[in-house]
């Protein structure tokens, strides 16, 4: 089981490229954690946060950059992504389970960030996000 553990890196905009880099922290988180519920669940929130960040932050253009940062340790992991976008109001997202938005297969990325993570902060006008999972 792992103690410590820190990654620092900056992703060019690219899905394909990020799925590696995914299953790789995947698989650290998963020493880290020993438990594959708790794993899953901050795999799951780490990718909706770079999609999102690639996607909506950085439109897809290959040329931007999302830097994510990790640090974890036994009592607490903190994932720290941050895109090259212009952000987004955070404080207006509607809910992804009523109204309009339920049917819809997308939208719902903020809003597992929250329900799978203990804490989810926005910074930077939307450009940035930290997110805390106790452990």
């Amino acid at each position: 089981m792992i103690r410590k553990y820190q990654v620092n890196e900056r992703l060019r905009t690219d899905l394909q490229a990020f799925s590696p880099f995914l299953e790789r922290v995947s698989r650290d988180i998963l020493m880290l954690v020993d438990s594959k519920d708790e794993a899953f669940k901050i795999k799951l929130a780490l990718e909706e946060a770079v999609v999102n960040a690639m996607s909506h932050g950085n439109q897809m253009d290959a040329d931007r950059f999302v830097a994510v940062r990790i640090e974890a340790d036994k009592k607490e992991i903190a994932i720290d992504v941050h895109d090259e976008g212009k952000g987004f109001d955070f404080r207006v997202l509607p809910d992804p389970t009523r109204g309009e938005k339920a049917p819809l297969p997308s939208g719902r990325g903020v809003y597992l960030m929250r329900k799978l993570m203990d804490k989810v902060e926005f910074y930077d006008g939307g450009s940035g996000v930290r997110m805390v999972k106790k452990l």
